[in-house]
Parts: C-alpha cells; structure tokens; sequence
C-alpha cells in the first residue's frame, strides 16, 4: 500500500485514479464520439429516405432517428460497462462455454439490450428507398427478424467469443482510440456480412419449424439481408467503439496514470497489489511502460528511493515475483493433478520394473524429486533437458571465457530461433526418458467412452463411500484443481491455459518489467538495489521455464507420438500458440537477455545450480547458432 493510502489520502491509490480516468474516457465516448457519429449515421439514412418524403419532412423526421440510434448506442455502451472485464473466463471447453453463458443472467440483459436495439435501428432505416415495402408486405417476416432473429444471433455469438473481455498487446502500452477502430474496419464489415449469410440461410428453417414458408421471394431475402447486415454493423461499430475506449492503456495526455499522484511510484505499487484485475493489469502496463521507456526520468524515482530509505524496487519486485509465482504453481498443481487422474485409468503394466517406477516417481515427468506447496516460496522442479550436461559445473558461478560473447551480434540474433532450442532441449538434452512416462500415461488405449464411464462409478463410488465411512476418505489432493466430466472427455490445451493464467498479460508485462529494469539499469544505476537483485530474478525465470517448459510439451487429445520423436518437418505445424507457450517463450528469451547483458557481472553473483545449469545450455545453444 502506498504512502499516500496509509496516510489516509485514499485518493492517491491507483484505483481511485484509473476509475476517474475511465470514469473521462467513458464520458468522452458518449458525449463526443457518439454525438459525432450517430449524427453521421441518421444523415446518411435521411438522404437514402423513400421518394415520396420531402425536405421538410426528411429534416423533421431527422431528430427522431438521431435520438432513436443515440438511444440504442447508449444502452448497448452500459449493458457492455456492467459486465467488462479483462481476465479469462475459466471455461475448459466451448461446450461448457456455451451452457455456461447461454444459461446466464448476462444472456438475457444482452438479448433485451440487442432486442429494443434491433426494433429500434429497423424502424429507422425501414423508410428507406430498399426496405420501404419490406415492413408493409412482409410483415412477420419482419416483425421476426428484428424481434429475435437478429438479437438472437448477435447475443449467442457475443457471449461465445466473449466479446466483453478487452484485449491488450504486450508491445503497446497506448492505442489511440481513432487507430484502433480504422484497423478494425475491414473486420466490422467481414462479420457483419457473414453474420447475415449465415442468419440468411438458417432463416428457412425456422420458418418451417413455426409452420410458415420456407421459399420467399428473392426481393424478400435481400431486403431482410440488408436489414439485417445494416442492424449488425450498427452493434458492431458500438461494441468496438467501447473497446476502443475502454482499452486506451495506461498513458492519460501522454504520461503515465500514476504521475497524477504526488508520489507516483507509491501509488503504481498500490496498483500492482490490487485486487481489481483491470486496475492491475493497468498498473502493470505501466511499470512495462517505465521498463522499457527511452525515458530516464520514468526510473529515477525507483533508482533513487534507496537513497530515501524506502523500497519502492523491492515492492515492485515482489509485485512482480508473486504474479510469475501464483500461476507457476496452478500450472505444476494442475500437471500434478492431471499426471494422477489419468494414471488411474491406465491398465496394469506387465513390465514390473517399469510399474516401480511409475509408482516411485513423485515428478510428473521423471525429473528431480519436488514437493507442490501453496505457498509462494514452494519449491519447483527443475527441468532435467538441461541439468544432465552440466554435472560437473563449479555451483553458484558462470564461468565464461570470452566477455563479450554473442553481445556484439545484432539483437534479433540474441532471440534463438525458438524450434531450434526446442528441438535441442528435446533431443541433444537427453530429456527424452524423462517425458516418456508422463505422456504415455496420458494415452491410454482405453477408449474414451470407457474413461468417462469408469470415471462416473469412481465418482459414484467415492461419493458412498464418503458418505458412509466419511474417516477413510480423506483426499490427499483436495488442495489441487479438480477435473469435470468435459474436461476428461475432452481436454483443450488453449482453453486449459487460460483457464489456469487467466491474467496471462500481467504475467507477461511481468516478465518485461522485471527484464527491462535490469537490462537498463546496469548503465543507469550499476550500484543500485536494482542490479542488485539479478540472481533472484534469474531465479524466478528458471522456475518457470522448467514448470511452463512441460506445459508447452504436453500434448493432449490422443497424440500418441512422445515429445522429441517428432520430424523437423512437423514442428512448425504442431507448434501451440496458447498462452502458456507464450509465456515459456518470453521467459527463455528474458533469461537469455539478461544473462548476455550481465555476463561479466555473474561470476560474482550467487545463483542457484538450475540457474547455472539454464544459463549455461541457453548460451550453448546460442554460441551455435
């Protein structure tokens, strides 16, 4: 908590400031972006009107419209503000996504909202040239296109995309909203025509199924197309305006959002700690921003706070520590829970040499022995890929014999090829056995009906036997993620990784910070608390290569080849873009960075023997590229 919160200036937090400033630019949003173009909207339909309305009538009939759009607009931009939110949603799957949210409190908030919205744009645009006959001649067509087949369609793909959730890039911390929307252009059109195709061609159907015609006339179908794609690109250009607003980035009139405090880097470590996600991950855009930044003056007060005996760099560091850590451990307890669950469906092995050591081995992956703590100082595994080269290494130190290694190479030369070290780690790292068995026991050869039925009796039978003998149950992994039915049926390694690092962007903003600060530091402040604290930092990104490393390898939905027996041919195609991918990605090419930038300075260090061992193989592999 900041200075300025413990003195009682509540003010001052960063929370209170960001929602004064979301508070501003959803106010602009309203007032002037929409003002500006609802008016550009309702003229365009007042000079496509039908013939036979007059200038007078056209003028008079103006401000109905405008105030029927601006209506719609406003609705829609408040329904989106109570339920936006930036994390995951924690959905294991699209089936139970789809239960889950079709069958919600927010599904029916949106269908009321898209529904007067749709009746309303429809009677707005009905008088035009095109459609001047349709609500005339056609009337239930009509009256149920925009009653419940457009809102319906809107609303269903809405909550399945989860349209409510902004998102960010790592490489910006500020989009203009004007810039966000001309990109998006292309795609405002792309799917509003596809939505109205689609609508087009289901249409039919419902026609039968309540008794009418499923054949229209072909002037019908493309007045009801056209109602329908000009209905969706209205809510399409209403939901990206509010995007476009909403996600600005953590920069107010070009300087950080924490600068509208007296004490800025106070009030950015009390939005680190915050509870509020948007609030957080805001405030971590912001210490990127400051990492990375060509501007000095955005570290001094960081660089300088020891001198005023504070610690502020030790705050940001352990902000920074613990987001790494948290997900780090609902990663390993989540591989630790899923290596047990499957195991008890696999047949027992005729080979008993090969059972003792499935049952003795107490890593999911054949690696060092670890114990899973919910602490934040647990203990991680490390990777073994690496650790068995580098036996005989002198512990704590890096010995290097050329100082300026790789550092005079161009900078996207410092960045390894990521299949290159891949396929190294898997192959010349002899890491193979060490996968082996966590795989296999994934793939059973039991087929999945049999799984889920033998999972249900377990389940059955655990239950009666809790109930009845409550004392010979007890369940030593009652700490870890639970596995539903869908999730055993079908496990989905996107929606897996984001259902365990919902917050992925604060993680990775995490990473950059942590990386950006020592890289820069070493020629702003070389005797600081900063440079000081390498070896921890260093530390924390070994963990989590090892821990996110065996996420990246596991390969679910009955791929039956073991990681490193794959082609060069296939690697590019089978590479996973999931969150957790990314996330190993940005902490090898962080260690990497760093370890190149302070190579000198390491030898002097004290570093855990994996660091030693990691530090070692990345630089190997790079002195051969």
């Amino acid at each position: 908590m900041s200075t300025a919160v413990r003195n009682g200036h509540i003010r001052y937090s960063y929370n209170t400031i960001f929602s004064d400033i979301c508070k501003t630019r959803f106010n602009n949003m309203i007032v002037r972006f929409f003002l500006s173009i609802t008016f550009l909207v309702t003229l365009f339909l007042t000079l496509v009107s039908r013939y036979n309305v007059s200038l007078i009538q056209g003028i008079l009939l103006f401000f109905p419209k405008y105030l029927a759009l601006y209506f719609v607009a406003i609705c829609l931009i408040i329904s989106r503000k109570n339920f936006l939110h930036v994390n995951a949603l924690g959905y294991s799957s699209f089936v139970t996504q789809l239960v889950g949210e079709i069958c919600s409190f927010k599904a029916i908030v949106y269908y009321v909202t898209y529904s007067v919205g749709s009746i309303m744009i429809g009677n707005t645009i009905s008088d035009n040239r095109i459609l001047y006959s349709l609500s005339f001649y056609n009337v239930e067509n009509y009256r149920l296109y925009t009653s419940f087949l457009i809102p319906v369609t809107y609303t269903v793909q809405h909550i399945f995309f989860d349209a409510d959730k902004l998102t960010f890039s790592i490489d910006s911390q500020y989009q203009a909203p004007q810039q966000y929307i001309i990109k998006r252009l292309e795609k405002i059109f792309i799917k509003s025509s596809i939505l109205s195709v689609t609508l087009l061609l289901i249409s039919p159907f419902i026609y039968k199924m309540i008794g009418w015609s499923m054949l229209l006339p072909i002037s019908s179908q493309v007045q009801l197309l056209i109602l329908s794609f000009a209905t969706f690109l209205q809510f399409e250009i209403i939901n990206v305006t509010f995007n476009a607003h909403m996600s600005i980035g953590c920069l107010h009139k070009g300087k950080p959002i924490s600068s509208l405090s007296p004490s800025p880097i106070e009030t950015l470590v009390s939005g680190l700690s915050s509870k509020k996600p948007f609030t957080k991950l805001t405030a971590f855009q912001e210490l990127s921003y400051r990492a990375t930044s060509n501007d000095t003056s955005l570290r001094v007060p960081i660089y300088s706070s020891q001198l005023k005996n504070t610690n502020l760099w030790s705050n940001i560091l352990s902000e920074c520590i613990t987001v790494i850590q948290t997900n780090n451990i609902a990663v390993n307890n989540y591989l630790t829970f899923l290596e047990n669950t499957m195991s008890t469906n696999k047949k027992v092995q005729k080979d008993a040499l090969r059972q003792n050591s499935l049952t003795d081995q107490t890593d999911i992956f054949g690696n060092q022995p670890y114990v899973v703590n919910k602490e934040l100082n647990a203990e991680y595994p490390s990777n073994s890929s690496y650790n068995n080269n580098f036996s005989g290494i002198n512990a704590h130190r890096i010995s290097l014999q050329d100082d300026n290694i790789l550092l005079n190479r161009r900078r996207h030369d410092t960045y390894c090829d990521q299949s290159n070290l891949y396929n190294m780690r898997s192959n010349n790292m002899g890491g193979l056995d060490a996968h082996r068995s966590y795989n296999e026991t994934i793939i059973t050869r039991d087929p999945k009906i049999i799984i889920l039925i033998r999972t249900i009796i377990n389940k059955i039978k655990n239950s009666v036997t809790s109930f009845f003998f409550p004392g010979s149950s007890s369940n030593k992994d009652s700490q870890l993620p639970q596995l539903t039915l869908f999730d055993l049926w079908y496990l989905n390694k996107d929606r897996q990784a984001d259902k365990l690092v919902p917050l992925a962007v604060c993680h990775m903003e995490s990473i950059i910070s942590l990386m950006g600060f020592l890289i820069k530091a070493i020629d702003e402040s070389p005797k600081g608390s900063v440079v000081a604290s390498v070896g921890e930092v260093l530390k924390h990104l070994e963990k989590s290569v090892a821990i996110l490393g065996k996420f990246t390898e596991w390969k679910p939905n009955g791929n039956t080849r073991v990681l490193g027996s794959r082609t060069d041919d296939e690697d590019e195609s089978i590479k996973s873009n999931d969150v957790i991918s990314l996330l190993y990605e940005l902490s090898i090419n962080a260690f990497l960075e760093i370890v190149l930038k302070y190579n000198v300075l390491l030898n002097d260090v004290y570093l855990d023997e994996d660091v030693i061992k990691l530090s070692k193989w990345v630089l190997d592999m790079c002195a051969e590229e």
